[in-house]
């Protein structure tokens, strides 16, 4: 399940042009899903490209930060957004912190495991969480091991039919193998770099015009 991204590695500009700063954005993202779906894992293979086949437990919550370059041709800008990655633990004595941890977010991957049921459901309600602690986010959700397809109990077509209800991004990924894993991120900066555009040209609407 695969996105058109409008975002490629900056390429030296002919000097005949004129030169265009590059735009910096800091962003907090957060990883939200139930204990053991790979949300450690997929920030590991996203920052180190680095895959660890062993299950530990996150304890209250850990950040991690990379930043991805991304261009918009056809507006000629430049896009650097910096992720400070947070992992939430998603044990329930732990979600009292939801809240904490949620605040001030600018986005957010919702992550499940295709090989447990249970995890599409909680992802289901995700939405509603999320919105609740951090507002009107973009959200990517994420059907994680899918290089486990053969113990899958989510069917492609409830993934299909989850994304044309939510109107959101999905990806399958696999921490794993990597599978879709820096498209997810990529797609989410995109995202928040559109944001930023939007808001720029509301506030740029909203004030006094020179007379």
């Amino acid at each position: 399940m695969r996105y058109c991204i409008c975002m490629s590695e900056e390429e030296p500009k002919p000097t005949t042009k004129p030169v265009h700063s590059k735009i910096e954005l800091k962003k907090k993202i957060c990883m939200f899903g139930d204990p053991g779906v790979g949300k450690t894992s997929l920030i590991r293979k996203f920052v180190i490209d680095k895959y660890e086949d062993k299950y530990i437990s996150t304890i209250g919550t850990k950040v991690s930060k990379k930043a991805i370059d991304l261009s918009i041709p056809s507006l000629n800008m430049d896009f650097s957004v910096s992720m400070q990655i947070w992992d939430v633990a998603g044990q329930k004595g732990y979600k009292v912190f939801h809240e904490i941890y949620l605040q001030g977010a600018n986005a957010v991957l919702s992550v499940c495991d295709i090989t447990r049921r249970d995890t599409f459901e909680s992802l289901k309600g995700s939405p509603s969480i999320i919105t609740k602690h951090a507002g009107s986010v973009p959200i990517v959700f994420l059907f994680n091991k899918c290089d486990l397809m053969e113990q899958a109990q989510i069917s492609i077509d409830e993934i299909q039919q989850f994304q044309s209800v939510r109107k959101a991004p999905c990806y399958l990924t696999s921490a794993k193998t990597g599978e879709n894993v820096e498209d997810a991120f990529q797609k989410l900066a995109e995202m928040l770099a559109k944001m930023y555009l939007i808001e720029q040209s509301r506030r740029a609407a909203a004030s006094p015009k020179n007379t």
